[in-house]
């Protein structure tokens, strides 16, 4: 897959007018929602339970099962470990993050109408995490071809439309021309690997990415009855994200004329916030059975790319060993994104109010999402390069799944909970689910509460440096420690 674990292929050679890719879109949709210990530990099926912060980001009814104004906090602590393996190599890389962030903030206001039939209204107000971006990939090994092949292809292909070397991608092949990757040898455009572009060489790439997707709620819900619970969430996402990557290559066994290494280093930064609306039911069948659905309006999103890159080029000829490094101006991109709506059921069946079961089914149509990139500039270009990108994205992703199940168990003023998430894959040649397993306990007084949750989740991804170039395939292990602070009153 290339959601959760990492989606980086860096698709070196495209004009730096486009800092936008088809895989960017699922950092933003393919979700995996923080928020409160309760709600983690419990496998986050809380489209019918209720009486939890962070339902304000997934069924907001929910809010109306509250008896009491409340105050939550949740801190918490992330890991990550990836392992990398590029193929025809039997060496594993493993590299490892660890984070410290806040998953949950939440305020609710509890109020009493004076209606016979509302039992209560209520307002909530605050953030909760959807997404963590977290992570280090780094991988080594030796393949056949260079980066340097793409520079050259790129580079003479400007040359071949009728440009001459002030064309050249000033991103790309124009900071190998600078730093003597590419060259003219006697009127003659070429490379150290023209003649030999299988060559063998080694590589590693490093590979860390930083930041989080947090979502500001504003809910309101109210309880008809004792029956139906209706509300409804404005939710503005916030988007913080940041790759910095490096991609190294050297011919330690001499089998390149002149050529001794190189490294090119990718920078992005992506800043932005969006809007959405949510509204969702919870229905009591019985004082045991509680049936819950809701809707997600697409989300709206305004985002910002800054980019940069360099290039640095050691080769030894007759005059000796000779290095250069060249920046790249700094890019900037602004566009928009509309991610899918979500609809979602569940069920929760509650004995007593010693033990709950809840089920919950999500279904999210990944191939929607859809690019805005003329919304600033109306050029030919940037219409064409929109279309294509979206016909990308339609190709490459699919509706999908996600299953959330949970339990609570209930002795006295203590709770022991866990839970499973089956989140559907979103491409469209994959099958099957990324698996989920959360476990948490809670101590519950009549003014406070502390409840601690652990969450673990498992899956696959790729990582490639540019357009050709070996794929490294990963497998990733994350670990979320959260533990929420709450009082009433």
């Amino acid at each position: 897959m290339k959601t959760y674990i990492l989606a980086v292929c860096l698709f070196l050679g495209t004009a730096p007018l486009f800092a936008q890719f088809s895989s960017d879109v699922l950092r933003y949709s393919y979700l995996q929602p923080g928020g409160t210990a309760r709600f983690m530990g419990a496998g986050g099926a809380f489209t019918a339970l209720g009486a939890e912060f962070s339902t304000l980001s997934q069924n907001p009814a929910g809010l109306a099962f509250y008896r009491s104004s409340e105050l939550a906090l949740t801190p918490a602590l992330y890991f990550a470990k990836t392992d990398a393996t590029l193929p025809n190599d039997n060496v594993s890389n493993t590299d490892s993050r660890s984070n410290f962030g806040f998953d949950n903030f939440g305020l609710v206001f509890n109020t009493t109408p004076s209606g016979p039939k509302w039992k209560t209204f209520n307002v909530g107000i605050g953030l909760n995490r959807m997404n963590s971006f977290q992570q280090s990939v780094f991988y080594e090994g030796t393949n056949a071809g260079s980066i340097v092949n793409k520079l050259f292809d790129n580079a003479n292909e400007t040359l071949q439309s009728g440009g001459t070397e002030n064309d050249f991608d000033p991103f790309f092949s124009g900071l190998a021309y600078k730093a003597g990757g590419l060259y003219f040898q006697d009127n003659v455009f070429t490379s150290d690997f023209e003649g030999n572009r299988d060559a063998v060489v080694t590589r590693s790439q490093q590979v860390n990415t930083y930041g989080r997707m947090n979502e500001l709620v504003l809910s309101f819900a109210g309880n008809y009855d004792e029956k139906l619970m209706v509300g409804v969430t404005v939710g503005v996402p916030i988007v913080n994200y940041r790759l910095e990557s490096e991609y190294l290559e050297n011919d330690n066994a001499g089998l390149v004329q002149y050529f001794d290494d190189l490294s090119y280093t990718d920078y992005l930064r992506t800043e932005g916030f969006g809007i959405n609306g949510k509204f969702g039911l919870v229905y009591k069948v019985s004082q045991a059975l509680r049936l819950g659905a809701a809707f997600h309006t697409p989300t709206l999103l305004g985002l910002t790319d800054t980019y940069s890159n360099t290039f640095s080029y050691t080769f030894t000829d007759n005059d000796g060993q000779s290095s250069a490094k060249e920046d790249s101006p700094e890019g900037k991109s602004d566009y928009k994104l509309r991610t899918p709506w979500r609809a979602m059921a569940g069920a929760s069946l509650v004995v007593k109010k010693f033990t709950s079961f809840s089920a919950d089914i999500e279904v999210v149509d990944y191939s929607a999402n859809n690019f805005n990139l003329t919304a600033n500039n109306t050029s030919v270009e940037n219409q064409q390069y929109e279309r294509d990108l979206n016909r990308e994205v339609q190709r490459a992703y699919k509706q999908a799944i996600n299953l959330r199940f949970g339990t609570q168990i209930s002795i006295a003023n203590f709770r022991i909970r866990g839970g499973v998430n089956m989140l559907g894959k979103p491409e469209e040649n994959q099958d099957g689910f990324n698996m989920a397993y959360s476990g948490g306990l809670g101590v519950r007084g009549d003014a406070f509460y502390i409840d601690l949750g652990y969450q673990r989740y498992l899956g696959n991804g790729s990582v490639q440096a540019y357009a050709s170039a070996p794929v490294a395939n990963t497998e990733t292990s994350k670990s979320n420690i959260v533990l929420t602070l709450g009082l009433k009153f």
